[in-house]
């Protein structure tokens, strides 16, 4: 069922993979590109198996950095064709590659699937070559998911299942000197207009010729995959896919694919940069076809492979010239093999060509056919060359050689009307009749023909047309719909909630989520100003930044004692304009499939509820804290709360469960020092009960640092995701990623001078020094702390915001002790890049706020702290960090030179060995829970397993 595929694809962090295997040649290779394309565009994570030799040539011709920003998920891996690095590859040496890749390609592509399945990134499915059937043994073995891709149409790979038959049946071989129109009548639909001429070239070989019996072969192995892939569109073949049907339980018809791809361009910006072609184009034939009249040129390419004798080549040639119609000619260099090259131009021939031709190399084809100067197109008939051809319209005049190419000529010119058929015959009176034929005298009803299948072509890759619905189909069973779940996340408009919900967006994103981060405008515009957003964009194509009000005039400072103004104008102004963004998306198709909101912003729950949609309440404290919260209403019934600071601070807490014997009233949140009937105090009751209405809680901590809160949260609700050290969480997915990075969610500008002081310093001998990004000191406060650093001797490296001491009670003049100590010992900067400061080998302490995305970046990175909290969470955080883990000293309501001369002095020297000790055996138990087995990694898979589970059922394919 679809929900046991969800459940399947759902439990890794990673997105469906599929690895793609075509065949070794250029009309193998671009379909397949193509369709790596739309997989990553669905946002799947897509590995491109190409040949050495073939990826090279890709890589040669990809501007490789702007293709990674735009498919991040699309990544070029090779394998060995099994042939010389000086063999051709071309010409009649191409079948090597038949044999070759069955001896050579097969144990590397095992080698290769198992290199994936010991990174724990095993393919959820394999999309393989119909003529790369040992792709099919490989799958097997690991239990792969398998589906074939045949690169022909939907008619030639119907007559492939009837080699067998028609050997059987001595219908084949045949010499070309036999009855050419003999009708061929015994396979299924095709009776009354195959005849013995339009059959695959392999049928004029010996019946026990190895091509014969290798295509014989691979076909018959098609049949055990579960689906097949065709590029064709249903209405241009539908009785032959009627048959095929009979043959696999599932065929798709996503073509033409590469006008499905060019489709998405309205959808998305990142459909480019390369297209899959071995040979570099030619582009100046563009120009030359601005000069020319609408439908005057005949377009004449062969292809990549076809070969042609110098008489051939010479025939075609006195053809195009005689026939007095300007021609484009693609000439590739090794069109004429060998000991046949062209050799000396007859000066008629130069004469006709300098005067009506325009030859070329090799050719951006699409581009020429789309061209209003085309007319027709003498081709090949390769089945690309086909496709591109009819969704232009241009007729076409089909000179098969190899292959599918022989059916394909049929199909245009008996079974569509869209051009005339000029197999087995080269004369240059043919050619000559046959191109004045198409671009004069019987153009009318072939033109009338092709426009209608061009309509059709058109109509197929369109919202609602039938390959268009048949890739979402695709995609559905490779592992989940075209459209992935959508997740909004609603951050509270400050520092240290965005900045943990940010990291969740990420983590969403790479899992390959929809993602909307939703900040207030002001928020936004500064989070836009401090990211390069272009470099963001292509490592995050699936996360977006909207922004709603929050209620407060543009010059509020959002800051020290005002940024309390935020908690009743987000209700008030926020809620209605969510509520519109809500609205928006469902407008546009696309409805949220989970609102991710802050654990005070419950009003996103009210919209949630009333669109029926899935809701999640995400606390950016600690469980400690959040265990608090929930207790607040119990506290001002107890008479507890509210308290004053000249009360007994120290006297304990009893009525929490599982804190009994170690909270304390100064460990209480900030909060807890109001009236009981102060605003403040009753919206942190209010949103903290409302929390409960959600379907499940995320919390930024680890099982094993906080389990026996978590075990009380689970009490309250039924699911509980324990995701920390989210930051840390994040940077494990760079050994699995390249596409994190450009910005971290700070809404300051980070002064990275810090770091090369850093490096100047001896070992743990720095004490960090930062209170956040919202703590506000008097310039008492301020000094009391800087000569407690400055006379502890210690170097240290201070974060001094701009707006560390409010309005009336600025810095003033620096007395010259502290600064000449600062300039001795000590390193100030506005804004610090912390996770990286902490991670230095120099720093030895954190004397901080409590935030606790701070206490977390300093617990991952193993370094102790003396704790002075502020407000909010704060207090009960630094009775964590000192009293519950012993990994830091609390210094609470003491501000004083002295203290902190201290303080710094134990933490640093004095008590330092027994703290260090503690903080090492948590620091490790918070590294192990992010690895893979960890508790965190495990719960974030958990999370998003039921993300998708719900756009599963969303979907009612249950």
């Amino acid at each position: 069922t679809r929900r046991e595929n969800c459940e399947v694809l759902g439990g890794k962090m990673e997105v469906p993979h599929v690895v793609i295997l075509p065949f070794p040649a250029q009309g193998h290779i671009k379909p397949m590109f193509n369709l790596s394309k739309l997989l990553s565009h669905a946002g799947f994570d897509v590995t491109l198996v190409n040949t050495h030799h073939n990826h090279a040539r890709i890589l040669n011709l990809t501007n490789q950095t702007r293709f990674q920003s735009q498919f991040p998920r699309l990544q070029f891996r090779s394998i060995s064709d099994g042939l010389p690095a000086d063999h051709p590859r071309a010409g009649p040496q191409v079948t090597d590659l038949f044999g070759s890749t069955v001896a050579v390609s097969k144990p590397e592509f095992r080698d290769l699937i198992i290199s994936f399945v010991e990174k724990e990134k095993a393919p959820t499915c394999i999309v393989a070559d119909g003529i790369m059937s040992f792709a099919i043994d490989v799958a097997e073995e690991f239990h792969i998911h398998v589906i074939t891709f045949r690169t022909y149409s939907a008619t030639c790979t119907w007559v492939y299942f009837h080699l067998q038959k028609l050997v059987r049946d001595g219908e084949v071989p045949f010499q070309e000197n036999e009855d050419m129109e003999r009708q061929i009548t015994c396979i299924p639909g095709l009776e009354k207009v195959l005849r013995r001429k339009d059959l695959p070239s392999i049928c004029r070989l010996d019946s026990e010729h190895p091509f014969l019996q290798f295509f014989i072969s691979q076909t018959s192995k098609m049949t055990r995959a579960s689906a097949l892939i065709l590029d064709t569109f249903e209405e241009l073949e539908a009785p032959m896919l009627c048959h095929l049907r009979s043959i696999f339980p599932k065929v798709y018809t996503i073509g033409p694919l590469h006008a499905l791809l060019k489709s998405r361009k309205t959808e998305s910006s990142t459909i480019g940069s390369s297209n899959g072609s071995l040979r570099e184009q030619d582009k100046t034939c563009m120009a030359w076809l601005e000069s020319q009249r609408s439908k005057s040129v005949i377009y004449v390419s062969f292809g990549s492979l076809a070969i042609l004798t110098r008489d051939q080549f010479m025939e075609f040639w006195y053809g195009l010239v005689n026939s007095g119609t300007k021609f484009l000619w693609v000439m590739r260099p090794d069109l004429v093999w060998e000991e046949n090259m062209v050799g000396e131009v007859p000066a008629g021939l130069a004469l006709g060509t300098s005067e009506r031709g325009c030859i070329v190399g090799w050719a951006p084809q699409e581009e020429v056919l789309a061209h209003r100067a085309i007319g027709g197109f003498l081709t090949h008939s390769g089945w690309n060359s086909t496709l591109e051809s009819t969704l232009v319209g241009v007729p076409m005049i089909c000179w098969p050689q190899l292959a599918d190419q022989q059916v394909n000529s049929m199909c245009v010119s008996e079974m569509w009307g869209s051009g005339m058929d000029m197999k087995d015959i080269c004369d240059r009176s043919t050619v000559e009749k046959m191109v004045r034929d198409l671009m004069e005298g019987k153009r009318d009803d072939i033109v009338k023909s092709m426009a209608i299948l061009a309509s059709v072509a058109h109509g197929s890759v369109k919202e609602g047309g039938s390959s268009y619905s048949n890739i979402e189909k695709n995609c559905e069973v490779l592992g989940g719909k075209m459209e992935v779940p959508h997740v909004v996340i609603l951050p509270f408009p400050v520092q240290g909630h965005i900045k943990p919900m940010f990291n969740l967006s990420k983590l969403l994103c790479h899992a390959g989520f929809d993602v909307t981060l939703v900040n207030s405008h002001h928020n936004h515009a500064r989070l836009l100003n401090l990211t390069d957003q272009t470099g963001f964009q292509s490592q995050f194509p699936m996360l977006r930044f909207l922004s709603i009000s929050d209620g407060l005039p543009s010059d509020h400072p959002r800051a020290g004692p005002q940024v309390a103004d935020l908690l009743g104008s987000t209700v008030a102004v926020s809620k209605p304009e969510f509520r519109d963004l809500i609205v928006s998306l469902i407008e546009e198709e696309k409805a949220p499939t989970c609102i991710v909101a802050d654990g005070i912003m419950s009003f996103a729950i009210d919209v949630a509820e009333e669109f029926q949609i899935h809701a999640i309440t995400f606390r950016t404290y600690s469980a400690t804290c959040t265990w608090v919260y929930f207790h607040l209403q119990k506290l001002v019934h107890n008479g507890e709360i509210p308290f004053q600071e000249n009360e007994d601070m120290e006297r304990q807490i009893t009525c929490i469960p599982g804190l009994e014997k170690i909270l304390r009233r100064k460990d209480l949140p900030s909060i807890c020092r109001l009236e009981s009937e102060h605003p403040v105090l009753r919206f942190f009751i209010s949103q903290t009960s409302k929390m409960t209405r959600a379907s499940a809680l995320i919390l930024n901590t680890f099982e094993e640092l906080e389990a026996p809160m978590l075990y009380h949260l689970r009490s309250i609700f039924p699911k509980v995701y324990a995701v920390g050290p989210l930051h840390a969480l994040l940077k494990s997915r760079k050994t699995e990623s390249s596409t994190f990075g450009s910005s971290n969610g700070s809404l300051r500008e980070q002064d990275q001078t810090c770091m090369a002081w850093l490096e100047s310093q001896p070992s743990k001998s720095v004490i960090y020094v930062s209170f956040g990004s919202m703590a506000i000191l008097t310039r008492e406060q301020l000094m009391e702390f800087w000569y407690g650093l400055v006379n502890s001797g210690t170097k240290f490296l201070w974060v001094m915001r701009p707006d560390l001491v409010w309005e009336e009670n600025k810095v003033g003049e620096v007395p010259a002790e502290l600064a000449l100590g600062t300039s001795q010992r000590g390193c100030i900067v506005g804004w610090a890049p912390q996770e990286e400061v902490l991670a230095h080998r120099a720093i030895g302490g954190f004397l901080t706020h409590s935030g606790w995305n701070s206490t977390l970046e300093s617990t991952l990175a193993g370094v102790p702290m003396i704790c002075w909290p502020w407000l909010a969470d704060q207090q009960v955080n630094s009775m964590c960090v000192s009293e519950m883990w012993g990994t830091g000293m609390d210094m609470k309501d003491t501000c004083d030179r002295s203290a902190v001369e201290k303080m710094v002095r134990d933490l640093m020297e004095g008590k330092r060995d027994d703290i260090v000790n503690s903080m090492a055996i948590v620091a490790s138990i918070a590294r192990d829970s992010i690895k893979e087995g960890g508790s965190s990694y495990g719960n974030i898979e958990k999370l998003i397993e039921d993300i998708r589970a719900i756009k599963c059922a969303s979907t009612g394919n249950v």
